[in-house]
């Protein structure tokens, strides 16, 4: 009976400790519903609370946007684009005054100029530019950078836990060089006028008849300077407008009245014979009209092959004989070398060797073995340099069947010497030496080594 008494209270006691037990696991469940219905309504109230803050700034832009010195942050597209706007108009609204002599004004918008303006955004690197027109649509890309990011990394951009994208926005202004090219060029067209140097001309039928055209000295304006100026001006962000004044400046003639005027004394002079009425013929004419009325200062140089080869007169030669692999063919220009060798003579009679000169391939009737000058198109050439004190002029006429080439300087330019060319052929008659010989009055006082030709047997 004692047995049944204690299994009864044993089973009284667990069911008392089951029932505490349950009871506490209720409480405790109780207790984490409330906290978690709480915790939900926090998070809920959390999230209510960012939303309403990121959608109050889906249309601001965040911090960290620049036009210039501007800091863009919580402004809206309509703002943004306005000051594009602005900033836009007043880099169309500059001007460009340019004045020549302080007289000549003239005022050039940015239109006139065809400047091109257009914003960059500089995105980490990354440049995006938005031409003139572009305005709106760059204020809405500013304002939506970032608008992309989850709602909790935009609102940590608001609180200023995270850092948004910088974004540099500019001007660029680019100018038009063919526009600064063709307004240049007016100005030069208008402004600039080259010098005219004194001429000389002598009849040759009348020894010593000599008339000159006094120089006239012209005027330069720096265009060069100008486009340098105008185009840094456009290229960079300046917003005051340019204004510049250029003053046109004399250029002198290089050649004076007063020195042709000491131009009076024949110096040199060497004729040559040939048949006029060819086309041969008609070539010498026209090679001599391009010689004719040369003038030479000291040390400066003349390129016969330049010269005759000069087609500006708007005339051309015509085709007659000259050599190619030791034989006669009909080529353009064909006896125009005989103008060159009546000059090289001419020249050393006035005591000036040439710098450049090479022989014809085979001998010549109009002239002495040696003492010819060959012209070939980028193969052969006479180039003289005036080595006297004081200038010289070139002047060559036809006169019936004689060509004659003159040269003419100061009075006393010989300083007293005259010059003999003189020739020794070999044993073979091909090989010729030449030489000048200097004399002071009839004494010999020196002999100048001219060249050693060896000339080539005209073949049929």
């Amino acid at each position: 009976m004692k047995k049944v008494v204690l299994k009864e209270e044993k089973s009284k006691k667990r069911a008392a400790f089951l029932l505490a037990v349950m009871a506490i696991l209720v409480t405790i469940g109780v207790a984490v519903l409330v906290l978690t219905t709480r915790a939900d309504k926090a998070a809920e109230q959390e999230t209510k609370e960012m939303t309403e803050r990121v959608n109050a700034h889906r249309d601001l832009a965040f911090a960290n946007k620049w036009l210039g010195d501007e800091e863009l942050v919580d402004r809206d597209e309509h703002y943004i684009r306005e000051r594009l706007n602005e900033l836009m108009e007043s880099y169309q609204n500059r001007t460009a005054t340019i004045r020549v002599n302080k007289k000549d004004r003239r005022v050039y918008h940015m239109e006139d100029l065809k400047e091109t303006i257009s914003f960059v955004c500089n995105e980490g690197g990354e440049e995006s530019v938005y031409p003139v027109g572009r305005e709106a649509a760059l204020a809405k890309h500013i304002v939506g950078i970032d608008k992309d990011l989850s709602l909790k990394d935009q609102d940590d951009i608001l609180s200023g836990k995270r850092q948004t994208q910088k974004v540099n926005i500019t001007i660029r202004c680019e100018s038009n060089q063919k526009e600064i090219t063709t307004l240049v060029k007016k100005y030069s067209k208008k402004y600039d006028k080259a010098p005219k140097n004194a001429t000389i001309k002598t009849r040759f039928d009348t020894p010593g008849s000599i008339r000159i055209t006094k120089e006239k000295d012209g005027r330069m304006l720096d265009t060069t300077r100008i486009a340098k100026e105008l185009t840094a001006y456009l290229d960079s962000n300046e917003l005051e407008n340019f204004s510049k004044n250029y003053q046109t400046t004399k250029v002198k003639a290089s050649v004076k009245a007063s020195y042709l005027r000491k131009i009076n004394t024949l110096i040199g002079s060497y004729s040559t014979l040939f048949i006029s009425t060819n086309t041969r013929g008609k070539n010498v004419k026209l090679a001599a009209t391009r010689i004719d009325g040369k003038y030479l200062k000291p040390k400066e140089r003349i390129s016969f092959l330049e010269v005759l080869y000069d087609d500006s007169d708007g005339k051309s030669y015509g085709k007659s004989g000259g050599f190619l692999n030791n034989k006669v063919v009909q080529v353009e220009g064909g006896g125009i070398c005989q103008v060159s060798t009546t000059a090289y003579d001419a020249f050393l009679l006035s005591g000036i060797i040439p710098v450049e000169r090479y022989p014809h391939t085979c001998k010549v009737s109009y002239a002495k073995p040696g003492l010819d000058a060959a012209l070939a198109v980028g193969v052969k050439d006479l180039v003289v340099e005036n080595t006297l004190d004081c200038p010289i002029l070139i002047r060559s006429r036809v006169k019936g069947n004689t060509l004659t080439v003159s040269v003419y300087s100061y009075k006393n330019a010989k300083k007293g010497y005259t010059y003999k060319m003189r020739t020794v052929s070999g044993e073979d008659s091909m090989t010729v030496d030449s030489f000048l010989d200097v004399y002071k009055g009839k004494t010999l006082v020196e002999t100048k080594t001219l060249a050693t030709d060896k000339y080539k047997k005209l073949r049929g």
